[in-house]
């Protein structure tokens, strides 16, 4: 199953609303809302990606089809940014 994998250069910072990400090699920020910081954290847990919606759906009054969307769009943009990496 992929996993997502957090390269060295990322840090995030937990915030009240959410969490701010950092990519120390290019010097961006990236804001995640608390769906997005929930996401990120399933991923830090070193939960499959494929297994993220399902626990979205569990824990929050969510579709699981929403949820799939979300968890889809959110990687790929993470991805896109270098803030996340995908492998099997």
């Amino acid at each position: 199953m992929p996993r997502g994998s957090i390269p060295a250069e990322v840090a995030c910072a937990i915030v009240e609303d959410g969490a701010v990400l950092l990519h120390m090699g290019t010097k961006r920020y990236f804001s995640l809302n608390e769906t997005g910081a929930e996401i990120w954290r399933l991923v830090e847990e070193g939960v499959a990606i494929e297994d993220i919606p399902a626990r979205l759906h569990e824990r929050y009054d969510v579709l699981l089809d929403e949820a799939r969307r979300t968890v889809t769009a959110l990687v790929a943009l993470l991805v896109e940014k270098e803030l996340l990496t995908v492998a099997d």
